[in-house]
């Protein structure tokens, strides 16, 4: 009952937010600003997109070393990218799929898989605080805006009691009785469990390098933002951009929700206008962009996996 209720509430905020756009932007004004778009940036666009994912290569090469794992760099690149991808499209638990077979060559280190994952993640969304912070300062006067809408979307989701998507995985299949019988069930299940007592000490010896690796390829995506919006011909900074796209990311990495679905995109939304881009044009913009870092991301990942095998050319450092 109490799922039901928190989903009638999001959706129901997201009807009002979406129909507050479009009744206080005229729809006829929207439709020549969506005609006007500026196709010179799509080159800008896509550069802004490679450089982003492949930037990534940077912490992805390093957890490796941390890791004592070599790989031949292509089949390294082409792991990079099925490991964010499915990593995106599934909340984290994807990223087992291509790291499955470089547990074989870690035997004596349990949960080898999730220390990649943990130090990766880590690294990541405290890479996005600190743009975020340093953008809010540099930005001065948006730094009100930044704590307020964090301690927002932080009040609303504790109202709203939601919790971790594991925690709701894992206490589903406790109740069941079908599911608990299964042994390869029970099996996964203390694997999970496992998973989330897991605790990297890569995450605390190597955090500042594993930041600054993954600062590259935060602002790239920022850059992204930048160039669909300069598409509509609505042009900000680039440390707009990275105010916008960061704090966003923050407040959707502290929804406990998978991927900060929802979340982050309110907030993407909302801090666009905030920065004077006409509500319409900040939805499309999101659509865009939700395209090219999530969707475009997730179809790459996939793609990779049918050419990255693992069996030969894997050695321990």
């Amino acid at each position: 009952m109490q799922k039901k209720v928190e989903n009638t509430i999001l959706i129901a905020l997201l009807v009002i937010f979406l129909l507050y756009f479009l009744f206080t932007y005229n729809l006829s004004q929207a439709i020549r600003d969506l005609e006007r778009i500026n196709l010179n940036f799509v080159p800008y666009i896509v550069l802004a997109w490679v450089l982003f994912t492949a930037l990534k290569f940077l912490p992805w090469e390093l957890t490796l070393k941390k890791v004592r794992i070599k790989l031949p760099l292509l089949k390294s690149f082409l792991l990079m990218y099925a490991f964010f991808g499915l990593g995106m499209g599934s909340a984290g638990i994807g990223q087992f799929i291509p790291l499955r077979k470089l547990d074989n060559f870690k035997k004596n280190a349990r949960f080898f898989s999730v220390s990649i994952m943990i130090f990766l993640g880590t690294t990541g969304g405290i890479s996005a605080i600190f743009l975020a912070l340093i953008s809010s300062i540099l930005l001065s006067k948006f730094i009100l805006y930044f704590l307020f809408i964090f301690a927002a979307a932080y009040i609303f989701i504790t109202i709203l009691g939601f919790e971790s998507p594991y925690k709701k995985f894992i206490a589903t299949i406790k109740n069941n009785k079908r599911l608990k019988a299964s042994k390869s069930i029970k099996k996964g299940l203390k694997y999970i469990e496992g998973m989330r007592k897991q605790r990297s000490l890569m995450a605390q010896r190597y955090l500042i390098s594993g930041m600054l690796l993954f600062i590259p390829s935060l602002i790239s995506e920022a850059l992204l933002l930048v160039f669909i919006l300069a598409a509509f011909n609505v042009n900000i900074s680039l440390l707009a951009g990275i105010f916008i796209f960061t704090v966003s990311v923050t407040i959707g990495g502290i929804s406990f929700l998978p991927a900060g679905m929802g979340v982050e995109d309110i907030s993407l939304v909302a801090l666009m206008v905030l920065f004077n881009v006409p509500g319409v044009l900040a939805l499309a913009s999101l659509i865009i962009f939700r395209f090219l870092n999530t969707l475009m991301v997730i179809l790459v990942g996939y793609a990779m996996m049918g050419f990255v095998s693992l069996d030969k050319n894997v050695k321990k450092l």
